[in-house]
């Protein structure tokens, strides 16, 4: 195709440019109306939209960029990134996924083609590796996000774009590459550019994963989740932590903790209502079966499965683990009648002692450790979630057999 440019007509060319572009697809260039109606302003605008998280508005500006006709590169770089996110909507098929992303695939070569400057290239190149990680069609995207990145880095003269960086590191983070993300997050810190307030925050969870060293593939789904379910907690208190096995060894004898016969198992899974073919089904039973505190059925034998579980609930269900291996005769209350080193949390909390069980032991931290906020009713994050675990199955390796 390239080869051919040269003796296509600058009509007809507009014309492809407009297809190509999705937006004024089929219409020719419109004309610009005032000063700002430009393809660099548009882009700009779209760049803040997508920074604010409005992926519909950043798609309306860079097809306003594009509907111009100026084939200006960075305007299709952006609109790849707006039709890669599309790509990861809920409720799409694997065929509508991989068209999504041969059009984003079609759109940074566009980018690429169109790039008049160094510092143009390298955004198309930074845009392809954004569009790499967000699609994940092909089984080779982490290598081809990494050519994305050597080209732009090599474009990079100066030393002085984090943003290469910044997304490679996004994609090695995703690819579970903890170790090449955290060296990259690093690189983007020693920039002190626009980007290391993001670099130190992902940089930390990047950390906080490493130290959790999570083991079982359910870990490794969820070490970056924002938010984890009931179910997941299930799962990696199940694979992760190896609750039965803590439980067999440790000093639970002294309490009931639940373990019932084959028979009676089978009773469990016919009362719980609405986990019928969940993937994690087998989970949520083993810890329904071990009646961990805050993980059982409601009255109508609901598990609710796909709740999100919030950080008092889960100082709950670690303090109960505690207790039945540790055999700590006390611990459940010992806290009760003190008063609250927390502002939010008050001594009348249902998880008051919980969560100074849990902080007194080092296994969970203030949310906010300036101004003491523990956060209760503030979702737990994978990566806390993980390290919460290595840390508790730390601290109770000298009870078990």
């Amino acid at each position: 195709m390239k080869a051919l440019r040269p003796f296509i007509h600058p009509a007809l060319l507009f014309g492809v440019i407009a297809l190509l572009g999705l937006g004024g697809c089929g219409k020719a260039p419109r004309k610009a109306v005032g000063k700002l109606d430009t393809p660099q302003h548009h882009t700009l605008r779209g760049h803040d939209f997508i920074e604010k998280g409005d992926w519909e508005e950043a798609g309306k500006s860079f097809d306003l960029a594009i509907s111009l006709g100026q084939a200006h590169g960075p305007a299709y770089a952006g609109k790849a990134i707006v039709v890669a996110h599309g790509a990861t909507a809920a409720g799409l098929d694997a065929d509508q996924r991989e068209k999504r992303f041969e059009k984003a695939g079609d759109l940074v070569d566009q980018a690429l083609d169109n790039a008049e400057t160094p510092a143009e290239k390298r955004a198309a190149h930074v845009a392809g590796i954004r569009v790499q990680r967000l699609t994940k069609v092909e089984r080779k995207w982490l290598v081809e996000a990494e050519e994305h990145y050597e080209d732009a880095v090599g474009l990079d003269k100066r030393r002085l774009d984090p943003d290469p960086h910044f997304y490679m590191a996004r994609a090695y983070r995703d690819a579970f590459e903890v170790r090449k993300a955290e060296d990259l997050y690093r690189k983007v810190l020693g920039m002190n550019s626009g980007k290391s307030g993001m670099a130190n925050t992902e940089l930390a969870l990047v950390q906080k994963v490493i130290r959790a060293e999570p083991g079982s593939r359910h870990g490794r789904v969820i070490a970056f989740a924002p938010t984890i379910s009931r179910a997941d907690i299930a799962a990696l208190f199940i694979e992760e932590l190896q609750l039965e096995r803590l439980y067999q060894r440790g000093n639970t004898k002294r309490f009931d903790t639940g373990f019932k016969p084959p028979a009676e198992g089978r009773r469990f899974a016919a009362e719980v209502t609405d986990i019928g073919k969940h993937p994690l089904r087998a989970d949520i039973l083993e810890v329904i079966r071990l009646r961990v505190a805050g993980l059982q059925p409601d009255a109508q034998h609901r598990f609710h499965p796909d709740k999100p579980v919030r950080r008092a609930q889960f100082a709950m269900m670690v303090q109960d683990i505690l207790v039945k291996v540790t055999g700590e005769k006390g611990l459940d209350t010992k806290f009760i009648g003190q008063a609250s080193p927390f502002p939010d949390v008050r001594g009348d909390h249902f998880s008051f002692n919980a969560i100074l069980t849990v902080t007194s032991r080092g296994l969970m931290d203030p949310l906010d450790k300036v101004n003491g906020i523990f956060g209760p009713a503030e979702p737990v994050q994978g990566a806390d979630a993980l390290l919460v675990i290595r840390l508790l199955h730390n601290q109770l390796r000298r009870y078990v057999r």
